[in-house]
């Protein structure tokens, strides 16, 4: 095997998909910041029309809100990726090996289950305002769209939070098995 063909064979091990999940992650991180740049600009620029009294931008709370919403959930996907969300690492920290491993993989259960129960919920009422094709008062956006957030969200969570959890339970047991 020469050194090229070696070369392809590590990008397409995990090695090479960690790094490409690594770069994807930072991008998604990078926008979802420049999102944030760009709603502090319209909101200065909204605050500046309304107080001297040149313009007012129709619809920039609504495009605010609904462009935190979607910051906050999508950054929440991130934040469960890195176990930084909706944890306290008290009783893995105070623990070790088995035990604390054990115990982070039904935290992660808990997270998958409780995650799923309100994506499931969000689908149901998105659902319920698609059909009744309920638009927002000053940018006329479908309600959809805003309270998709919450479904994908959840479901991103869910998803990462699972693939966590499947990683965790291999290496705990190639652990034991390396006991036994």
């Amino acid at each position: 095997m020469t050194s090229g063909s070696g070369n392809r064979d590590e990008r397409m091990s995990g090695n090479g998909f960690i790094r490409a999940e690594a770069i994807v992650v930072r991008l998604v991180g990078i926008l979802l910041g420049l999102a944030l740049i760009a709603m502090v600009l319209v909101n200065v620029a909204n605050a500046v029309g309304r107080y001297t009294g040149g313009f007012s931008l129709v619809g920039a709370d609504e495009l605010l809100v609904y462009g935190m919403i979607w910051i906050v959930m999508l950054g929440a996907i991130l934040a469960a990726r890195s176990r930084d969300h909706l944890s306290i690492n008290l009783l893995p920290t105070a623990m070790s090996g088995v035990m604390a491993a054990t115990v982070q993989i039904v935290v992660d259960l808990a997270t998958v289950a409780v995650s799923l129960f309100i994506a499931w919920h969000s689908f149901d009422f998105i659902s319920r305002i698609a059909a009744l094709n309920q638009t927002s008062m000053g940018l006329g956006m479908p309600m959809v769209i805003p309270h998709s957030a919450v479904l994908v969200g959840f479901v991103g969570i869910a998803a990462v939070t699972a693939f966590l959890t499947i990683v965790d339970i291999s290496r705990l047991a190639a652990f034991e098995r390396g006991r036994k």
